[in-house]
């Protein structure tokens, strides 16, 4: 580190501290490592060598993800008065960052010779200012470098750190001397470094046997607590009175791990516990009768301890004394539905929520004895507020009447496969990692990190604090300097010559993520606000009234309002249960361009494309803008009516939804409030003339819920934001706990104007009889009916045909011909008919026509055919009606040996109708659907039954926990059996055994994935019709989605039915999240990643799952999708492999996300576009033109078409105007490219060929553009006043270099700072001129800018380019 000007008047050191740092998240990974103090080099005063290694591995491999440096200077007085302490002053002489890993970078191993030093400025301040900082951060004009200071370093990887990764917790930085427990104590012999050569600890495997818990106290009075305590939380959470429900115990589970005080060596197991007395009477009785509901009300009195008969087994046994087996305590309970259902997900369910809640803890270090005790070990447990290895808040510690905490213990045994004990560890070091957890005393808070902090152990790192981020004490770490930690905090003097700051932690309080992050990132506003005025000119232009049924204007809500609160219940409870939308698109508003941007291209027309809850997607019609006098006036909106007219009524565009509970699903009101208090609308904004992307932009609908009022209006002004990508940085990041949030890392975001927005909801009477909506259950529990009432007489066919429609059954009957009833047979028929004619009907192939009509009009052709043979003589009429008679026979013999043949299969399916229970179910996309079939044995001779079902999206459920999972999701407490099915073993079917009379329950689950991937041709729509609307009663089809009929059969080991179970499935379509939509050239594959930020893990799911369970899904079956995990507080990280169509083809796809730990519903459900484009590859150098030709061929007629490009300013067109396109043929396209800016040197463009009558896309090109920087041959380094002073003229010579007359003309790369005199000249052979340079003052932000001035010929050659860099200061 060099560092010119210091001055020593203390005896002083300098510290390095480096911490990685997320600046999507804008917030610190890991924790922070301290360097040892070094003092300054002898005889260099102004150089510090600290020559320190560090190691850390991470899959976070983004060039988003920084390294932020601290230089930390620590300063004591040379001569401290007698009998006093010297005081440490610390202070920070500036900071840096660290791009680690760059798109195409190719990082050398350690083991690899060659140099890499790579340097870095510093910075004046603290790194602190990541937190407030956009991207790019080197470039951010309120930061100041510090003058001659410079840090050299070098990264690599380390291939050999690998046999430790698993001790090591990803993106946590360690020092070379810190050894970690579980680590061979291997050093080399240049020092002590060991990561260098690491290796890990030969593991053993332990046993866990004869475990009891002990609460302290009778678990049922446990258990009520704890209920009571969970039901009031409950009841104040929903703001809710006593509605005489409870909170009871579904499940008591115990985790068990190994772990080295950073992290777990293998992943924790879960096992269950039980009461004592609760396992003895089930395991005596387990057959005789249904088994007890395993919750605190079947608790026999006095059962005092917990108990596990199974073992456990520990296969990552490390023998090192600082290894403990840490052990977890965790109730699930099932919570009553609330009104509205979850409080989180985009399909909130209306059942019993599971809620997670952590009891007691306990840690034991084995290997810290000398011998493994035989007799059982007893470990006191731990609750309340005491540190814990996972940062968990416990449930409260009971407390006697004395006072004391009684939490009980924990004994069982301990076997270990290899007796080898790490005896020849000193005390100190035995107790040095989890003293803390293992003694017996009760430790406060305090303490605990006290206790911690104060020891320090030469070969053993201290790992960080295992304590909650709300127990932080800053006060027991300020004279602590030796141990390395994570939370230190010490507060410094002012100082002149240093910045004074806090050293600690660079993190924001705790790891609390936005939980309603903007879907949009925010950019720099290029609109200024409007004024007053121009607001009051805008909404005084005629723009539809939002009224409430009284005509009285809507309560206007102000979006800007922080306070805004949603009360739910006040809108579930309303008596004006139908809510009618209203979206009214107003007004745009150009942008205007940065000083150092190219004006935006004109936009004379616009449409919007959007989804609303689950209505269909809507295209709405073109709108032209209206203009004004006034330039910085927003331009209104006016429908564009056939022939290209304006529409002569009110401005803007109104779309209204009707939405009444009596046409929705039983409940499903509440769903429709919760999806307005928790999702935003997305809108994608397109050129109606161009049909490209203008931008998207997000509105939250939050504000509509009325809250009681008749009627509600609110006013946004939103930007629109256009966002482009490359190839370089294919990744996206956001949150699952907000919709709409998931934004692109390190891409291109342009402004691209404001969009005015007027959004309402008016509320008026349901048409149903009730008042107020009711939250109703689904019912999950069918029982089969073995009656023998299920056919009530009537026909084979209207028998068959009613049950498949799931109708009542109807006795009469209606005498029908068998083909017109029966389409196989009608088919079948008029196969026998083609095979009697060779020649084909054209009519006859029509897809359009059914094999009835078919079978008939041959039958018509041939018998025309007979009685045109007939008129011309060729036969007698006896012929002609001997061979009509013939055929008559023949379908007659077909038609009874086709009854023949099925009559047994219908008789067989009549009978069945008698055995047969049928049930509904309507599910959404990617949602299970929970069924469980009640099945009672009506022999009294003991069976086995074999289930067969006909489709692979219904399933029996056979594991014993997603049953528990699901039984508590739908509020079922039916019994639950261990290892209730066995599998035959030729079909693998599931089988089950019933005792004589037995009743059982047999679990279903359904779960589909089929959605509708129909894409309108992209363009605006020619008009809107309002009965689209309206939500309709559930119907047969949805879409393309239509209901099906499924099967299930359980038959006897002879064979025989014993119940058939008929579901009908009604899929109603699901709500939208997110939509995000790509451009990817034509017959390729699109790639991308999405990395999502780490989940609650203190809120009620279940939080051991994450990490294991966080799975996506794709509705379409070409699409490879993949769910990564890198640990319960690390990033998620979505990857998608989508094949492309052909040009302009859409795809389209939905991905649903889940973070529960089967799959039960999904967490968020995001829709794509992938649109195919044909590309084209183009080099360019910066400042000279690039050209290349396009072919267009033509369509089956004669078009009349324009060409459009992305980048106006960039890319010219020729034709540029609209031009006809003859039928079949071919047309050039002239393209030149010239790119000015050196900001990115790969762009994509886009090239749209539109029919300018019909306003559809007919062909698309995407131009990737690589530009590369021209040859530098002369330089120029200019300094200027930023504000304040005049204008400065320079000039800069030049010369012909040929031998004869040529024309120059220039161009500059920042036409904002540098105007040219004359921006042509024409040189003689060898003419020397001036070339005149203004450049400009008072810029806005203080800096050193390049300028390029490209000299090119009369072909757009560059010839030279100049470079000037100028310095605003």
């Amino acid at each position: 580190m060099l560092y010119q000007g210091a001055v020593e008047v203390y005896n002083t050191e300098y510290e390095i501290r480096l911490s990685l740092f997320d600046l999507i998240h804008h917030s610190f990974i890991g924790r922070t490592w301290r360097s040892k103090p070094v003092k300054c080099n002898d005889g260099q005063p102004s150089q510090v060598n600290f020559n320190q290694p560090v190691y850390f591995h991470t899959s976070l491999l983004d060039n988003n993800v920084l390294l932020a440096v601290e230089i930390v200077k620590l300063q004591t007085p040379k001569n401290p008065l007698p009998n006093e302490q010297p005081v440490k002053k610390l202070s920070t002489l500036g900071w840096g960052i660290v791009r680690l890993f760059k798109s195409g970078e190719q990082l050398k191993d350690v083991s690899e010779h060659g140099d890499q030093t790579r340097k870095f400025d510093v910075f004046q301040g603290s790194p602190r200012a990541l937190l407030y900082m956009e991207d790019p951060v080197e470039t951010n004009p309120n930061i100041k470098l510090s003058a001659g200071c410079q840090v050299s370093f070098m990264f690599r990887r380390h291939v050999a750190l690998a046999p430790v990764m698993h001790l090591m917790p990803e993106n946590v930085i360690f020092g070379s001397e810190e050894r970690l427990p579980g680590m061979l104590n291997i050093a080399v012999k240049s020092g002590p470094d060991y990561y260098l050569k690491s290796n890990s600890l030969k593991p053993c495997v332990g046993y866990i046997d004869n475990l009891t818990i002990n609460l302290g106290m009778a678990v049922d009075k446990f258990e009520e607590d704890l209920c009571k305590r969970c039901n009031v939380d409950r009841m104040k959470r929903d703001d809710l009175q006593d509605d005489g429900k409870n909170v009871v115990v579904s499940e008591r589970r115990l985790m068990v791990g190994a772990h080295n005080g950073f992290c777990y060596i293998e992943q924790p197991q879960f096992v269950h516990v039980e009461p004592e007395a609760v396992i003895g009477g089930a395991r005596l009785g387990s057959f005789r009768g249904k088994r007890k509901e395993n919750s605190s009300t079947n608790l026999s009195p006095g059962s005092t301890n917990l108990v596990l008969r199974s073992r456990i087994q520990l296969n990552e046994m490390l023998p090192d004394p600082h290894i403990a087996i840490v052990m977890q305590l965790e109730y699930v309970l099932s919570s009553p539905p609330s009104a509205y259902g979850s409080a989180k997900g985009s399909m909130p369910s209306l059942h019993s929520q599971p809620v997670t809640v952590r009891i007691r803890w306990a840690a034991w270090c084995p290997y810290s004895l000398k011998q493994i005790p035989q007799e059982p070990v007893s470990i006191t447990l731990r609750g309340g507020m005491s540190s814990n290895p996972d940062n968990f808040f416990m449930f409260k510690s009971n407390t006697g009447e004395d006072g004391s905490v009684k939490d009980g213990n924990i004994k069982y045994v301990l076997l270990l496969s290899v007796t080898m004990l790490c005896s020849n560890m000193t005390p100190s070091n035995v107790h040095s990692r989890f003293r803390y957890l293992t003694s017996d005393e009760p430790i406060q808070a305090t303490s605990v990190v006290s206790a911690m902090l104060a020891m320090s152990v030469p070969s053993v790192t201290s790992p960080p604090e295992l304590t909650p981020s709300k127990l932080r004490t800053p006060s027991s770490h300020e004279h602590d300097t030796q141990v390395p930690h994570q939370y230190a905090i010490h507060k410094v003097a002012a100082q002149d010559s240093t910045y004074n700051v806090e050293i600690t932690h660079l993190e924001a309080e705790g790891d609390v993520h936005p939980v309603h992050a903007p879907p949009i990132l925010p950019i720099a506003q290029s609109v200024p606000s409007l004024t007053r005025a121009t607001y009051a000119r805008l909404y005084a232009s005629g723009f539809p009234e939002i009224l409430d049924r009284g005509n009285s204007p809507a309560e206007v809500v102000d979006a800007s309002d922080s306070m805004f609160r949603v009360d739910l219940n006040k809108d579930i409870t309303d008596i004006l249960q139908t809510n009618e939308i209203v979206i009214q698109f107003l007004a745009f508003s150009h942008p205007i361009a940065e000083s150092h941007e190219s004006p935006a291209p004109p936009v004379r027309s616009l449409f919007f494309s959007f989804q609303f809850y689950r209505f269909h997607s809507v295209s709405t019609q073109r709108m032209s803008l209206v203009t004004k006098t006034d330039p910085q006036a927003p331009c209104i909106l006016r429908k564009i009516e056939a022939g290209e007219h304006l529409d002569g009524g009110r401005p803007g565009l109104e779309i209204k939804y009707h939405i009444d509970p009596v046409h929705m699903k039983p409940g499903e009101n509440g769903t429709f409030l919760k999806y307005l208090s928790t999702h935003n609308l997305h809108v994608d904004v397109w050129d109606g003339d161009s049909l490209m992307l203008l931008g998207s932009l997000a509105v939250p609908l939050k504000h509509l819920l009325r809250g009681g009022k008749q009627a509600v209006c609110v006013n946004h002004e939103l930007d629109i934001v256009y966002t482009e990508h490359t190839d370089a940085s294919p990744t996206f990041t956001g949150d699952l706990n907000s919709s709409g949030s998931v934004r692109p890392l390190g891409m291109t975001k342009t402004h691209r104007g404001k969009l005015h927005l007027r959004l309402g909801n008016i509320g008026h009477p349901s048409e149903s009889k009730s008042g107020v909506s009711s939250v109703l259950k689904k019912k999950h529990l069918v029982v089969a009916d073995l009656s023998g009432c299920g056919f009530q007489g009537g026909s084979l066919a209207s028998a068959l045909h009613q049950s498949n429609l799931n109708k009542k059954y109807v006795n009469r009957c209606k005498v029908k011909k068998m083909a017109d009833s029966n389409l196989e047979l009608s088919e079948l028929l008029l196969m026998n008919v083609k095979n009697d004619e060779n020649k084909s009907d054209p009519v006859v192939n029509s897809s359009d026509v059914d094999s009835d009509r078919k079978r008939k009009i041959l039958r018509m052709v041939a018998v025309r055919s007979a009685d045109n043979i007939e008129e011309n003589g060729a036969i007698t009429p006896s012929i002609g009606q001997r061979a009509l008679k013939s055929l008559k026979k023949r379908d007659l013999q077909t038609i009874a040996s086709y009854r023949e043949r099925l009559k047994s299969e219908h008789i067989m399916e009549m009978l069945l109708l008698s055995i047969t229970t049928k049930h509904t179910i309507r599910p959404t996309l990617g949602v299970a659907e929970f069924v469980e079939l009640q099945l009672k044995n009506p022999f009294t001779s003991q069976q086995t039954v074999t289930i067969e079902c006909d489709n692979p999206e219904l399933r029996v459920i056979t594991d014993a926990r997603e049953w528990r999972y699901y039984k508590s999701l739908a509020g079922l407490h039916t019994p639950v059996e261990e290892n209730m099915f066995n599998f035959d073993p030729n079909t693998s079917l599931p089988q089950v055994f019933l005792r004589p009379k037995e009743t059982i329950y047999i679990p279903f689950h359904y779960q589909g994935y089929e959605a509708d991937h129909t894409v309108s041709p992209q363009g605006a729509g020619q008009h809107f019709k309002p009965t689209s609307t309206v939500l309709q009663p559930s119907a047969t089809n949805h879409g393309t989605i239509k209901s099906k009929t499924i099967k299930v059969m359980l038959r006897t080991m002879d064979g025989q039915p014993l119940s058939v179970l008929q579901l009908t499935v009604d899929p109603q379509p699901h709500v939208v999240d997110q939509t995000f939509r790509f451009y990817n050239p034509e017959q390729t594959f699109m790639k991308k990643r999405f990395r999502l930020p780490p989940f609650n893990l203190n809120s009620g799911m279940l939080a051991w799952f994450l990490y294991e369970k966080f799975h996506v899904v794709c509705s379409d079956p070409e699409i490879v999708c993949q769910a990564r995990s890198l640990g319960g507080n690390e990033p998620r990280e979505i990857f998608i492999k989508a094949p492309s169509g052909t040009s302009p083809s859409v795809r389209k796809f939905y991905l649903v996300i889940y973070n529960d730990p089967f799959l039960a519903a999904p967490a968020q459900i995001w829709s794509f576009y992938i649109h195919a484009l044909q590309r084209v590859d183009v080099n360019c150098v910066m400042g000279q033109t690039s050209r290349f030709s396009l072919v267009l061929r033509g369509t089956q007629a004669a078009r009349m078409v324009h060409c459009f490009a992305s980048h106006k300013q960039e890319m010219q067109l020729s034709p540029d105007e609209a031009f006809l396109l003859p039928a079949h043929g071919v047309y050039e396209i002239n393209v030149g490219v010239r790119t000015t800016s050196h900001a990115r040197s790969n762009k994509h463009m886009h090239i749209n060929v539109v029919d300018t009558e019909f306003h559809q896309l007919l062909r698309s090109w995407l131009v990737a553009v690589k530009t590369r920087e021209p040859m530098i041959t002369k330089e120029f380094d200019i300094e200027l006043p930023r504000s304040g002073g005049k204008a400065c003229n320079k000039v800069i010579s030049y010369t012909n270099p040929y031998p004869n007359i040529k024309k120059f003309s220039l161009m500059t790369s920042r036409s904002d700072l540098l105007h040219f005199r004359d921006p042509e000249m024409e040189l003689g052979p060898g003419e020397k001129s001036s070339i005149g340079l203004r450049f400009a003052s008072g810029v806005r932000h203080a800096g050193k800018f390049p300028v390029h001035i490209f000299i090119n010929d009369s072909d757009d050659k560059n010839e030279e380019t100049f470079l000037v860099n100028v310095t605003y200061a």
